[in-house]
């Protein structure tokens, strides 16, 4: 009998642990997303490009967003104003439980040095009210081909007229090597031995 209830409470304790980890497991995670990325996988100076902004709401509230404030890696103050930014004013709320918002920007790639760039990240910062600063995936990567790099040589007259000398001289040898090749090879001469002495008559 006790070791039919010790068998019984063991499969209920065991059962309760399995459900209790079943439902943790199924339970879908309450998150707020920021998903960003460019329109091509490589921009070269003065390409124009768009930037596509999706943000999901997955928490049990509606969340109030302001703004997305958006910073290139050219991001530079110009003489008397700044370029490379922009702020897109929300003022929306998103809905709980999987509400989307989805937003484009597009931008120009700088002609000039600003275009060589260090970071490769477009900055993306969402800011709302509950959850104040918001940004996941808040670096979105950006790939600017970098400009063709140009060799200089100096003093191409002295390489050209040492390359001539060279030719010259690796012609000669060659032109040398192929005559004594070629050339034939006399037979040695063929001396006569001298006749055998006479016998004397007896």
């Amino acid at each position: 009998m006790k070791r039919k209830t010790i068998v019984i409470l063991a499969l209920t304790l065991l059962s309760a642990i399995l459900f209790v980890s079943l439902t943790k497991v199924q339970a879908a995670p309450e998150e707020f997303y920021v998903y960003a990325w460019v329109d091509k996988l490589q921009y070269a100076p003065g390409d124009s490009g768009t930037l596509y902004i999706t943000i999901r709401n997955d928490l049990a509230d509606e969340v109030y967003v302001y703004n997305v404030t958006i910073t290139y890696p050219w991001h530079a103050y110009v003489k008397d104003h700044w370029e490379g930014n922009e702020t897109i004013e929300v003022k929306t709320a998103i809905e709980r439980d999987g509400g989307v918002r989805n937003w484009e920007s597009t931008f120009e790639v700088p002609k000039d040095g600003k275009a060589i760039i260090d970071t490769t990240g477009i900055d993306v910062d969402v800011w709302t009210d509950e959850l104040g600063h918001q940004g996941p995936n808040n670096s979105v990567l950006i790939s600017v081909a970098n400009p063709p790099v140009h060799m200089a040589l100096t003093d191409m007259n002295t390489w050209m007229t040492s390359l001539t000398v060279v030719i010259v001289i690796c012609t000669i040898i060659l032109a040398i090597v192929i005559f004594l090749s070629t050339r034939k090879t006399r037979a040695p001469r063929v001396v006569a031995p001298p006749p055998p002495p006479k016998a004397k008559a007896a």
